[in-house]
C-alpha cells in the first residue's frame, strides 16, 4: 500500500511538471515578441503649404452700435444673438452714404448684411451693405 501511495505522489508530481512546462512554452509561443523599435531613415518632409485663407462668410441683422475709435461694429441677429465685426479702409460699403460707416452711427436698426472672415479671432468685414427690411 505505500508503495501505491509513493507511485501516486511521483506521478502526480510528474504531471504537475509536466504541465507546467507545457503551459509556459505555449504561452510563450502566443506572446509576441516585443517589437524593435529602430529610428527610421531621416527623409527630407516637403514643405508645409500656406494655410488656406478662411472662407468668406455672411451674417444678417440689425445695428446694434458703431464704434469708430475701435472700428468695430456690433450687430444683432436672429435669437438675439450679436455678433461683433472689425472694419478698415478696404472694407467695401455698399449703399451706405458716402462709403462713411460712422453714417451708420446715428441709425440703429438698420438692416445689415456682414460679409467677413475669421482672421485670428476677429471678425474682419470685408463687405458691409445695408440691405432693405423684411417685407411683411
Amino acid at each position: 500500500m505505500n508503495r501505491f501511495r509513493y507511485l501516486t505522489f511521483v506521478g502526480a508530481l510528474v504531471l504537475v511538471t509536466t504541465l507546467g512546462v507545457w503551459s509556459m512554452t505555449l504561452s510563450a509561443q502566443q506572446a509576441p515578441a516585443p517589437a524593435q523599435q529602430t529610428p527610421a531613415p531621416a527623409q527630407a518632409q516637403p514643405p508645409q503649404a500656406a494655410p488656406a485663407p478662411a472662407a468668406d462668410r455672411t451674417f444678417e441683422g440689425q445695428l446694434s452700435k458703431v464704434d469708430a475709435a475701435t472700428n468695430q461694429l456690433i450687430l444683432t441677429g436672429t435669437g438675439n444673438k450679436q455678433m461683433t465685426f472689425t472694419y478698415n479702409d478696404k472694407t467695401q460699403m455698399v449703399g451706405i452714404e458716402k462709403n462713411n460707416i460712422q453714417g451708420l452711427a446715428g441709425k440703429p436698426g438698420t438692416n445689415l448684411k456682414v460679409t467677413y472672415r475669421d482672421e485670428k479671432g476677429t471678425n474682419q468685414a470685408t463687405r458691409i451693405e445695408v440691405v432693405p427690411p423684411p417685407k411683411q
